[in-house]
């Protein structure tokens, strides 16, 4: 068992580092005295008592004894349950509560975000909270990272609209699939792009990248409107090409490769 981490973890729920020590080692030795289980715990003596009063009041520990005064360790699980429920009660009140006390003015700016665990968690938190419509564009890997949640949109009937890069086995919503050729390059160099609109309030843009993953969350209408308008285009492509391949690859070469070469933005 690590002592360390579970008094680590129940630092993060309310208690401080010697209520922890002083709990966690009357777990293994009760019916002790507060002497004794400074001794055993570590706790300086001038603070065990303080301590101990304060797990009482946590309905942590119990006293058994009047001369002298022993202690015993209480259930945890009583304690996590009013915890929980205490913590709930909080985010529902700020919920509900710190919209009333919003500006109406609004300042727009750009949040900065890194490492690939905010990034998804940002993006499953855009995700989780559409209504109406969800514009995407991203690469089959981390489309199937984020399936379950798109597969919850569609079934709130939020309106789904998806320019994919690469295959994937099931298709969520409307699909339209980029064209491939030349892009494995650029995913090698640059890392795979994302980009996401949802119901015109929440856009972000990001780059998934072995070295650094980066990506930019905004209210700002104006950076929504590239965002959307990136999207767009995309399908646009995607349609064309759709009926217009054999044409357009003989006039500009797969994936209008003869165009691409031509550009210098891209290729930084």
């Amino acid at each position: 068992m690590d002592d360390e981490k579970i008094i680590e973890k129940m630092m993060e729920i309310g208690l401080n580092k010697y209520e922890a020590k002083a709990y966690l080692s009357l777990l293994k030795r009760p019916d002790i005295t507060a002497y004794e289980l400074a001794k055993l715990c570590g706790v300086p003596q001038a603070k065990i008592y303080e301590t101990m009063s304060k797990l009482l009041e946590k309905n942590l520990v119990n006293i058994i004894s009047d001369n002298p005064v022993k202690y015993v360790a209480l259930e945890f699980d009583s304690f996590l349950d009013t915890y929980k429920k205490n913590v709930n009660k909080t985010v529902r009140y700020l919920k509900n509560n710190l919209k009333e006390v919003e500006s109406s003015n609004k300042v727009s700016y750009l949040l900065h975000l890194e490492g690939i665990e905010n990034i998804n968690n940002k993006i499953r938190n855009v995700l989780s909270k559409a209504k109406k419509f969800v514009y995407l564009e991203v690469w089959n890997k981390d489309y199937e990272f984020f399936k379950k949640d798109l597969k919850l949109l569609e079934e709130r009937g939020v309106e789904l609209v998806t320019v994919l890069y690469g295959e994937v086995e099931e298709k969520i919503g409307e699909i339209y699939y980029h064209e491939m050729d030349d892009m494995e390059q650029n995913v090698l160099k640059h890392g795979r792009w994302l980009t996401l609109v949802c119901d015109g309030k929440e856009s972000l843009f990001a780059i998934f990248n072995l070295n650094k993953t980066q990506a930019i969350w905004t209210e700002n209408e104006a950076f929504m409107l590239m965002a959307e308008s990136f999207v767009v285009h995309d399908i646009y492509l995607a349609e064309i090409y759709k009926e217009y391949r054999k044409e357009l690859n003989e006039r500009f070469g797969p994936n209008l490769k003869k165009i691409r070469e031509k550009m210098w933005i891209g290729h930084i």
